[in-house]
């Protein structure tokens, strides 16, 4: 049984981070039900019409990478991003805790040098035209940003939560396993 402050930072934290992880899956699901759409119209007007839109194919890449960017961020916001937890998961749970912070900083540190580095790649060719609509790269190109930037910020509420005593660090893994391990003996 664990007791819970009524209303203090960590619950608007939380909220915070519900509330962002809805609007971003609602706009993820926008996404790709926008390629879906697409798709088909495309596939009717080429197989019925022989005909098609003029630059549909680059609007389906630019809305798949921002569907890619931010289901890469609800992915660590969910601590469902890739790792090797073999040697993490056989240690003692103080030991699993530090590496499991360690993890979410290296994570949010590489997001952070990624955010940057790509704004100042957008800086350069940001302003190169796509083919066919001739939009500006950048449309496409702050994708990157954005994804590494919200991935950063979920790690940075993961962290905040866990200094606060709010979120388990270290047992993400170990519970996975112990699923696995049910599961293997049913």
């Amino acid at each position: 049984m664990s007791l819970e402050r009524p209303g203090g930072w960590s619950d608007a934290v939380r909220r915070l981070e519900a509330v962002l992880t809805r609007v971003l899956e609602g706009l993820a699901a926008l996404g790709f039900l926008v390629m879906l759409v697409v798709v088909i119209v495309l596939v009717v007007l080429r197989y019925v019409f022989n005909s098609s839109i003029t630059g549909a194919n680059e609007l389906i890449t630019v809305v798949f990478v921002y569907c890619t960017a931010i289901g890469a961020a609800i992915a660590v916001g969910r601590r469902e991003h890739i790792a090797i937890p073999a040697v993490a998961e056989r240690l003692p749970k103080a030991q699993r805790e530090v590496v499991d912070a360690l993890g979410l900083l290296l994570v949010g540190g590489l997001n952070a040098v990624l955010t940057w580095q790509s704004v100042t790649w957008i800086e350069v060719t940001g302003g190169f035209l796509m083919p066919s609509t001739e939009l500006p790269r950048v449309v496409a190109q702050l994708s990157i940003p954005l994804g590494c930037g919200l991935a950063c910020l979920w790690c940075v509420l993961r962290l905040v939560l866990a200094l606060a005593g709010d979120e388990e660090l270290g047992e993400a893994w170990a519970s996975a396993e112990e699923g696995d391990s049910e599961r293997a003996a049913e």
